[in-house]
């Protein structure tokens, strides 16, 4: 069922649970007051019957004019009466009001000099299941006393609580009823800015990722909702966007080396060549196929870390920040040599990371240093705890051609190169899959340019015990 169908029953079904407990609460009162004034009423009876008898011609009256006094002594109260003799005098039964012959309790009687009270009522079931109540006390006749078994039979009074229980049952089922229909077309109203945003949302797609939500007459408690699915759309906006110019920057780097493998085939088969020629040509290609080889697996490197981020803990250790930079300038000396640079570490930390990826990490960026550092520099490697000292911060720095401020924010794209004259200088995925490793270890990966010919390589390392949640790798 839906939603406001949902509340629609809860609600009735508490209006119908409120009706029936103020329903039963007004019953039990309306009896209790029903209930006492018949037995005052009862309790004013007897009193009646004792000052009676005790008039100084009830006697003579009862042996000569017994149905007057019987008429008499009924009255509207509509009681039951019975007077029976002392059992000194027999006990005989002197006078019956009770046209049904119903046999009334026989109880202790009350002595003549004591007045009733509603504490002395006896109450008990007529054989019809009425309610009744009764009440036996002495009671002064002439020098002698007489028993009165005194009783009423409350049929009526049971008709009237009856028909007054099923007017609680109709109205609080009506109740019910009505706070049902009530509720249900306040849901109705009030789910109306969920049925505009719906059909807003339903309006957006890959072609308008650009549509927002409109909050402006939403309530209050969807201001929230709103703003959490505008944020969400903008990211994938961002995201698709992203993997539109993936797709456009793959096409365009494997253009060129296909381009290059077919031109070279179809000019190598337009007539015979020597052998030597084609030996040249297979090197040729062979060193395309190697470039292609690379763009692949860092693709693919890229692609499972970014899977591996959200489903796989790194087995991180502490390493030696300053070993670390050794032996990757180490291995970069050959190619600093060929290029006039000169490589310089400094300080040391541990660095809380896992192996393989730290040292990938810092060969892309020393890589990429050695390459577009300027002849006769000096590229800096240092590693420093950060500012809380639980972490470290690996700092790649080079001396090299200017870079636009537009263009250092995007260095971590993918394919994306500063100077597309160098476009054939590696893959444009270095730094891509620096970002990547950092992300994976929940650190960061910034670039700064402090001088127009200088940039800084910068990447942090979190410590063990303060590991941020990892961001979403596409940013």
């Amino acid at each position: 069922m839906s939603l406001g169908v949902r509340l629609g029953l809860w609600c009735a079904l508490i209006a119908a649970a409120a009706s029936a407990l103020l329903g039963a609460y007004l019953y039990a009162s309306f009896e209790q007051q029903l209930r006492q004034r018949d037995d005052v009423q009862l309790l004013g009876k007897l009193r009646q019957l004792r000052q009676l008898l005790g008039h100084g011609g009830t006697p003579a009256m009862l042996r000569s004019q017994t149905d007057y006094l019987r008429d008499t002594m009924s009255g509207e109260s509509n009681a039951l009466i019975e007077i029976y003799a002392a059992p000194a005098d027999g006990g005989r039964l002197l006078l019956a009001i009770n046209p049904d012959g119903l046999a009334l309790p026989r109880l202790t009687p009350l002595p003549a000099q004591r007045e009733a009270s509603m504490a002395d009522l006896w109450r008990w079931t007529a054989p019809d299941g009425a309610p009744a109540v009764a009440v036996n006390a002495w009671a002064r006749l002439g020098d002698g006393v007489v028993e009165i078994r005194l009783a009423r039979v409350y049929a009526e009074r049971e008709a009237l609580l009856a028909g007054y229980r099923w007017h609680i049952v109709a109205v609080s089922l009506g109740a019910g009823g009505l706070a049902a229909l009530l509720v249900l077309g306040l849901i109705w109203r009030g789910l109306a800015p969920l049925r505009r945003l719906q059909a807003q949302t339903a309006a957006i797609g890959p072609q308008s990722l650009a549509l927002r939500l409109d909050a402006s007459d939403s309530p209050a408690e969807l201001h929230d909702l709103v703003h959490g699915i505008n944020a969400m759309l903008a990211r994938l906006e961002d995201g698709y966007a992203q993997l539109n110019q993936f797709a456009a920057d793959l096409a365009h780097e494997l253009r060129t080396p296909l381009a290059t493998l077919t031109g070279q085939s179809q000019v190598m088969l337009s007539r015979p060549r020597a052998e030597a020629d084609y030996a040249r040509l297979l090197e040729s290609q062979l060193l395309e196929l190697e470039r292609l080889n690379r763009m692949v697996d860092s693709l693919l490197f890229l692609a499972r870390s970014e899977h591996q981020a959200q489903n796989e803990p790194l087995q991180c250790q502490p390493l030696s920040g300053a070993a670390e930079l050794a032996r990757q300038a180490d291995y970069f000396a050959d190619l600093a040599e060929e290029r006039g640079v000169r490589l310089v570490c400094q300080g040391d930390a541990s660095v809380w990371a896992e192996p393989q990826l730290l040292r990938r990490a810092l060969a892309n960026l020393l890589s990429n240093a050695v390459r577009h550092a300027r002849s006769g520099s000096v590229v800096e490697l240092k590693v420093a705890p950060d500012e809380g000292g639980a972490g470290a911060v690996v700092s790649v720095t080079n001396q090299g051609d200017p870079v636009p401020l537009e263009s250092l924010s995007r260095l971590f794209d993918r394919f994306y190169r500063a100077d597309p004259a160098r476009s054939g200088e590696g893959s444009g995925l270095g730094l891509s899959i620096v970002r990547a490793i950092m992300v994976r270890h929940h650190g960061s990966a910034e670039v700064r340019q402090p001088a127009p010919a200088t940039i800084v390589f910068a990447l942090w390392f979190p410590g063990p015990a303060a590991r941020a949640p990892s961001p979403d790798p596409a940013h």
